[in-house]
């Protein structure tokens, strides 16, 4: 398998929670595509560890559904399928949802102000066609309105669906129409908010994640069509 050629980060944290993370990014970020093998030995090598601490995070990656682990064989990054990413976004949607509709009374005058700014950061995002700046200031938007929230339990659920709905992120946010609407959505978002109307913020989130949901499933789709075999002339 090729290894991303990165430095390692210096922070001092477990063998295991590095090299967890490490995998967990490069699988968001698809620099470990769907389908390819990952060699338990290599990751121990870049590394510098033993097998165990890679065996333990690889665990982890497949509790979260983001490996494959068939002992004795393989280990593999799991395909990012339509039906799961629908079993995703749709709870998300309800959770997003209920965050927004508490946040409405609960973000102070800088909180909004901050996702103003933010809005401003992604109009720029576009402007300049960066991909990673557009995915920073979305997930940013949406920690802001959680945190208001103040909900821990909601937020470790949107975190855990975000992990993978972030993979799909990386590619449907290189398209500039899919940024540009995404924006517009979170401007009627914020719209709600700072009217303070709570049912608005919550119909226009749940409705934003629910059209992402649709975008996403139509462009996994597409992926595999454009991948699949040449189909035989009786078709």
């Amino acid at each position: 398998m090729p290894i991303p050629q990165q430095e390692r980060p210096g922070v001092r944290q477990s063998a295991r929670d590095l090299i967890y993370q490490t995998l967990r990014d490069w699988i968001i970020r698809g620099e470990l595509l769907p389908g390819e093998k990952i060699n338990d030995a290599e990751i121990a090598r870049y590394f510098q560890v033993s097998r165990t601490p890679v065996r333990e995070a690889f665990q982890l990656l497949e509790s979260q559904k983001l490996i494959r682990v068939v002992p004795g064989r393989s280990t593999t990054v799991t395909e990012i399928d339509k039906v799961d990413l629908e079993k995703c976004y749709r709870p998300l949607a309800e959770i997003q949802s209920l965050g927004a509709r508490m946040a409405a009374e609960a973000l102070t005058e800088a909180q909004l102000a901050q996702l103003q700014a933010i809005l401003d950061q992604s109009d720029r995002a576009c402007t300049d066609n960066d991909a990673q700046a557009a995915i920073s200031c979305d997930a940013d938007f949406h920690a802001i309105i959680m945190a208001a929230a103040a909900n821990e339990y909601m937020s470790d659920f949107s975190d855990l669906m975000l992990l993978h709905i972030q993979r799909i992120k990386y590619h449907f946010f290189h398209c500039d129409r899919m940024r540009r609407a995404s924006v517009q959505q979170h401007r009627e978002v914020l719209s709600a908010l700072q009217a303070r109307d709570g049912e608005a913020a919550a119909q226009r989130m749940r409705s934003h994640w629910l059209s992402a949901m649709d975008s996403s499933i139509r462009d996994v789709a597409d992926s595999a069509r454009s991948t699949s075999p040449v189909e035989s002339a009786e078709i």
